[in-house]
């Protein structure tokens, strides 16, 4: 099966993918696409309407810092004509000050919990998704670049990729939930970005320290980029020492949207055009 979704960009200079998703069969809600997330998540409030009931409660860890949420399990979730079931759900009012920070109301997100099921393409020209299940032909286009990723952990299912910065080696998440493409402070010794003035981000637990810079060549596979704007943040770090695998940087959308992005979940692959 595969279904063609189209999705709205938010946020501003720095958009995240929003898109209709339902819920137990639910009416649609806005959900953000993030595969940095290892859930499908939903606002309390929602949860409630929609028959999501929490089963647990525990500990989770944004780039701001820990979040407690709750889990639940949805019945179904559609995104389009695909529909998983018995998806786990996180319960958490964190989404509303990312809503804030955007500028658009969100009432739950789009992660690993759902995505990793299908091979998800983003197609950032055309403003639409498509998510095509294991036995769907893959699009016969030549790639850019086509690479195998890893997950970093099963619990933080983040999608790891090697990436080249002026030439030194370091392990990228691939994460269309971060507006902005990220790099720890090691990077940023390395090749120097060009800049550097103290500012914030808004991530996951709170608003985190951050400096931007610019990374003078980065290079995915076969794809070589110059003068790659990136924020310079500590929290990379923590979030590879809580997934128990060492993460030097997270390319976002202002890297992503230059391509037609393929995740095929079930085969580990990462395609870009």
């Amino acid at each position: 099966m595969r279904a063609r979704v189209p999705f709205r960009l938010v946020g501003g200079a720095q958009p995240l993918i929003v898109l209709p998703t339902r819920f137990n069969g639910g009416e649609p809600i806005d959900c953000v696409l993030d595969t940095g997330a290892s859930h499908a998540m939903l606002l309390p409030a929602l949860a409630d309407r929609l028959g999501v009931a929490a089963d647990e409660v525990k500990e989770a860890r944004g780039a701001g810092g820990a979040v407690r949420v709750a889990i639940g399990r949805a019945r179904t979730l559609a995104v389009g004509a695909i529909e998983a079931r018995d998806v786990p759900v996180l319960i958490s009012d964190e989404l509303r000050r990312i809503s804030t920070a955007l500028g658009a109301p969100l009432g739950g997100g789009i992660g690993y919990s759902f995505l990793s099921r299908y091979r998800l393409t983003v197609d950032y020209a055309e403003l639409a998704i498509t998510l095509a299940t294991p036995e769907e032909t893959i699009d016969p286009a030549p790639a850019r670049t086509e690479l195998a990723f890893t997950l970093a952990h099963p619990t933080k299912p983040l999608i790891l990729v090697p990436v080249m910065v002026e030439g030194t080696p370091f392990r990228f998440a691939i994460d269309t939930g971060a507006s902005t493409t990220v790099v720890s402070p090691s990077v940023a010794q390395g090749p120097a970005l060009e800049g550097a003035a103290a500012s914030g981000m808004t991530g996951g637990g709170g608003t985190v320290a951050a400096a931007p810079g610019m990374i003078p060549t980065l290079a995915i596979g076969g794809v070589r980029l110059a003068r790659v704007r990136a924020m310079v943040a500590a929290f990379v770090d923590d979030i590879g020492a809580a997934a128990g695998a060492p993460i030097h940087g997270i390319i976002g959308g202002n890297v992503l949207r230059r391509f037609r992005v393929t995740i095929d979940y079930p085969r580990a692959l990462l395609r870009l055009e």
